[in-house]
């Protein structure tokens, strides 16, 4: 992300935000891409910089809880309300009206929510691996999630949740940070589906001897050494809050004030799936499409694990270039 310049800002929620912007057409809508656990804006810079001939404008911020930005510790702090509201902030500094936002992993949760509740400014929505999720009646019930997906495909598909939102679950990790690493990008076959779906699969890997060979960009510096340099100076407090938040329902009562109307998806919409994914699995896509959520729906599949920006970064490109083109010429 050579090309982008870096910048602050402070919120209206007394937050910092540091977040990265490129030059372009004012007359087309900007690109804002937000990233997921446990990554930063710089995530996404290997696909951006494939990205850097478009006209479109292109803003990353290091979403809450990482990196640059603040890292409350209040897991209401993490509403989705506020977090797009801090992402409108942002793009009133920069002159911006008019965004297709790009969101992958916890980073589509945001952007789907900006188009909830930014309709007016949300013209495009791009989401990488998890699918789209209007607001629930139900409040958000983790066992019973498990035992829904259990019965659906076969396994829970939340079972590292109990680890990531547990009282000591951000110690654990901080204390484990190169194994972790290794969790994350572990190179075996169905080696997500282990680690993320098995009851305590990581504090065994953890505090065993086993090792996995790591994916090839896992073994980048440039991934791996940001990585470890973050996390050994923040710490996973902030970023599991995103966790926490979901779990304890503090998103189900913010998503409350979202118009029904707002539900369905007026504006052009692009899946991007990922076949080697265990968690964000591709075919969740079929269940708002089927409740006619998205009415606009393009998708593509690609072969890639989870972190398809660092693993794929062309594929992604591309895709992201298809759909910008085609659909904001």
């Amino acid at each position: 992300m050579a090309h982008l310049e870096k910048k602050t800002i402070q919120t209206e929620r007394s937050f910092t935000y540091t977040y990265y912007v490129g030059s372009g057409d004012p007359s087309k809508p900007a690109l804002l891409f937000l990233h997921g656990f446990p990554d930063s804006a710089h995530m996404w810079s290997d696909v951006i910089d494939k990205l850097s001939d478009l006209p479109y404008r292109i803003v990353a911020p290091d979403c809450l809880g990482y990196a640059g930005t603040s890292k409350p510790s209040d897991v209401n702090a993490y509403k989705w309300s506020g977090q797009t509201a801090d992402f409108v902030e942002i793009l009133k500094a920069e002159d911006i009206d008019k965004v297709i936002v790009i969101g992958h992993d916890w980073g589509a949760l945001p952007a789907q929510r900006f188009y909830n509740r930014y309709p007016e400014i949300c013209v495009g929505l791009f989401l990488c691996n998890v699918s789209y999720r209007a607001p629930s009646k139900e409040k958000f019930d983790l066992d019973a999630t498990n035992e829904q997906t259990t019965q659906r495909i076969g396994y829970p598909i939340f079972q590292y949740w109990y680890l990531f939102t547990s009282p000591d679950g951000y110690k654990i990790l901080n204390n484990n940070l190169e194994r972790f690493w290794e969790v994350l990008h572990g190179a075996e076959d169905d080696w997500m589906k282990k680690m993320f779906t098995r009851k305590d699969a990581m504090t065994n890997y953890f505090s065993g001897n086993e090792r996995v060979e790591l994916k090839s960009y896992a073994k980048d510096p440039k991934w791996r050494d940001d990585f470890l340099q973050r996390f050994r100076k923040d710490g996973f407090e902030a970023p599991t809050n995103w966790y926490k938040s979901n779990a304890w329902n503090v998103q189900w009562e913010d998503d409350r004030s979202i118009p029904k109307e707002n539900y369905v998806v007026k504006v052009p919409f692009f899946f991007l799936g990922c076949s080697g994914d265990a968690i964000g699995r591709t075919d969740l896509i079929q269940i708002p499409k089927a409740a006619g959520l998205l009415p606009d729906f393009e998708m593509t599949e690609i072969t890639s694990g989870h972190w398809c920006a660092l693993e794929k970064p062309g594929e992604v490109a591309d895709a992201i270039r298809g759909f910008v083109t085609k659909r904001f010429p």
